[in-house]
């Protein structure tokens, strides 16, 4: 738990704070203090901060303040004000990328983070057509994961050639989605992810590394060779 609330802002000392408060009713900074051997003078301090964040409040008994958590959700309102305010500069960089002279480009994204860039633009996609899926994904974004295939396999017009290796992941259970797959000798770990004029190449196998290809007609030969291959298995 302690590191899920770290994934969603908290440090790790506020993460602790945090949790010991939830576990109690309305308590004192000083059984808080004593509960996660914090320093009172710092654990004062940061239940200040998670205040003035709105997820915990206090009471005034005998003039003694008492913290408690408020409804949990209200972990989601800075989340979803960080949202508005991202989706408000992506459309802005949209802008900007669709007035560039050039429409070509060509971009690496490497790790977890860049893993995770690609797969939110993927997710928001018309249609998608994938090469050699692996299903490693599951490993490579835990919490993730399940969330974007499950964006993916909505609504959108989704054709996926798998390894034999993906028929033991989730990703076989995408249940709008074609499916079919290579042979045992065809298997590798480099995936291609067709779709809205751009070309992702994809590894899994080690540290995340991926190169985005944006040009008509590389777009329009990968399409062309994926449905020469769809049509043979």
């Amino acid at each position: 738990m302690i590191e899920k609330l770290q994934k969603l802002g908290l440090s790790k000392k506020e993460s602790e704070i945090y949790l010991a408060l939830a576990k109690k009713q309305a308590t004192s900074a000083n059984e808080i203090a004593k509960e996660t051997s914090t320093n009172r003078t710092v654990c004062y301090n940061i239940l200040q901060q998670l205040s003035e964040k709105g997820i915990i409040s206090y009471s005034k008994k005998e003039n003694k303040r008492l913290f408690s958590i408020t409804n949990p959700e209200s972990l989601l309102v800075n989340i979803k004000e960080k949202e508005e305010l991202a989706r408000e500069v992506i459309k802005d960089l949209e802008f900007i990328k669709k007035n560039k002279t050039s429409n070509r480009e060509v971009e690496v994204f490497e790790g977890k983070n860049g893993l995770k860039q690609i797969f939110n633009e993927i997710r928001n996609c018309k249609e998608l057509y994938v090469l050699n899926a692996t299903g490693l994904i599951f490993e490579n974004l835990e919490f993730s994961a399940k969330h974007i295939i499950s964006d993916i396999n909505k609504s959108k017009k989704v054709r996926v050639i798998g390894t034999q290796s993906m028929k033991d992941t989730q990703l076989a259970k995408l249940s709008k989605s074609q499916i079919k797959y290579l042979p045992k000798e065809a298997e590798n770990y480099a995936t291609t992810f067709i779709f809205d004029g751009k070309v992702i190449i994809q590894t899994l196998k080690d540290k995340p590394f991926l190169v985005k290809i944006t040009e008509d007609s590389i777009y329009d030969g990968y399409k062309k060779d994926f449905e020469v291959l769809w049509g043979k298995l």
